[in-house]
């Protein structure tokens, strides 16, 4: 943005977050972090997808080619004034040859572990950071029990009692040797829990810290071995679960209502599972779908808003094969024109635009008022698919992701392309398609156990 407008707290507070316009960006559509200039030079507000608001200096440092940006805090705790004589203070700093980064590098170090841990789920561990909701739960459930030491678990706090306190430990103080006692008594408990302890350790100091020497870094053969889950449906078993998941009226053509109402199945849930199933999307997906990230046409595919590997792998367009795209004619034909159907919402319900839609969004449940407009966990109607289909042991939902990869390597012996259709590298797709298992039991099949003898023709006369 070119032309600067004078900032007051009734305007920033009217900005919202900006949707891209260009249609060769991946973000196309979606919130993307955008900024006004403030009225001191340099200064600007910036505006995330999450609603964050950050005021920013931007300036030039000696010996450094490129602009740099110093955060001044977050609107509306700074407020306009405020953020104008942080910019002009800051500016004055600059001009007289301090270097903000060094500073604050200096800062941070003389921080305590826990004091730093806070900041930095102010400051980096956020939606606007473009760090995944899932991600930011699970590294702050852990860092609370093992490193806050927050917990009602008795048996845990004894075994804390064994080694140093690192909460209360300056940054740089902090030792290697210190966090590997810390990551040996996690892992007596639970070796799954030490591993992820040390791999969000080691990317809290690479984002928040920065500095070179990580004490938080720990050695592969240090790491706990991982048993990593490998099940899948076989044929027989996965068209079984299918008969169950998809029952269509061949009179009608629309879905056997009749069918999901007596078994007690959610048919949204049951056209999810089944929609994993043919594509081997993550349950993530696939559930948060709208109908505009489908394409339909000579190429049916979809485009996802982001995936797993994302950062590393710019894919998001996957085509999609002619059972999936029967699954979504089904739900298109549900959704129109009948109340009836459990996929169809009133064009004002937000619920409209997605293809798997949450019939408890809105509803007060057990852990308060349902906030998701889609199904995130079908779980339930999985081990229910699982035992009708004659399947009696426990999988989890991404046993359908294991499941396609197996069923389209088995047709297709093409690795390539089934790293294209998971997204992921060749070597990810090897581990999902099951090759080690199946040319043992190939070469199994070979060795005669009996030494059977085929019986000896008898030549009649």
């Amino acid at each position: 943005m070119n032309k600067s407008k004078k900032l007051t707290d009734a305007y920033c507070r009217s900005l919202k977050p900006k949707i891209s316009q260009d249609p060769k960006s991946k973000n196309y559509l979606n919130y993307i972090p955008s900024y006004v200039p403030g009225d001191y030079p340099g200064l600007e507000l910036w505006i995330y997808p999450s609603g964050i608001k950050t005021w920013k200096l931007k300036y030039r440092s000696k010996n450094i080619k490129h602009q740099q940006r110093k955060k001044l805090g977050n609107y509306p705790d700074v407020g306009v004034v405020e953020a104008h004589k942080k910019a002009k203070k800051l500016s004055i700093k600059i001009e007289d040859g301090l270097d903000p980064r060094s500073v604050e590098k200096a800062d941070i170090l003389k921080m305590q572990l826990g004091e730093a841990l806070r900041k930095y789920y102010q400051e980096e561990l956020t939606t606007a950071n473009q760090h995944r909701l899932n991600t930011i739960k699970n590294i702050k459930a852990i860092f609370k029990v093992w490193i806050f030491r927050n917990t009602y678990d008795k048996n845990i706090l004894n075994l804390l009692t064994r080694v140093e306190d690192i909460q209360y430990k300056k940054l740089s103080s902090i030792t290697a040797k210190m966090f590997k006692q810390l990551f040996q008594l996690v892992g007596s408990r639970s070796p799954i829990i030490a591993n992820r302890l040390q791999n969000y350790l080691r990317k809290f100091w690479n984002d928040f810290v920065k500095e070179q020497d990580n004490p938080f870094i720990m050695k592969k053969k240090f790491m706990y071995d991982e048993k990593v889950y490998l099940d899948f449906l076989d044929p027989t078993e996965l068209k079984q679960v299918m008969n169950v998941l998809v029952k269509v009226n061949q009179v009608t053509g629309k879905l056997n209502m009749d069918h999901y109402i007596k078994r007690k199945l959610n048919p949204v849930s049951c056209l999810l599972l089944a929609f994993l199933l043919a594509t081997g999307r993550r349950t993530e997906e696939a559930s948060s779908l709208t109908w505009n990230q489908y394409f339909q046409g000579d190429e049916p595919r979809i485009k996802l808003l982001e995936t797993k590997t994302s950062k590393k792998n710019q894919k998001l367009i996957f085509p999609i094969g002619k059972d999936a795209v029967k699954i979504l004619k089904l739900i298109q034909t549900e959704r129109l024109n009948n109340p009836e159907s459990k996929f169809y919402f009133s064009i004002e319900d937000p619920r409209n635009k997605q293809i798997f839609p949450s019939r408890d969004y809105g509803r007060m449940l057990a852990n308060g008022k349902c906030k998701n407009v889609y199904i995130k966990d079908p779980g339930s109607t999985w081990d229910k698919a699982l035992k009708l289909g004659g399947v009696e042991r426990h999988m989890k939902v991404y046993a359908t992701r294991h499941t396609f990869a197996t069923m389209h390597y088995r047709a297709n012996r093409d690795i390539k392309a089934l790293a294209e259709a998971l997204g992921t590298t060749e070597q990810i797709a090897l581990k999902y398609a099951k090759l080690v298992g199946e040319t043992v039991v190939e070469g199994i099949n070979k060795i005669d156990f009996f030494n059977e003898e085929k019986p000896k023709l008898v030549e009649v006369i």
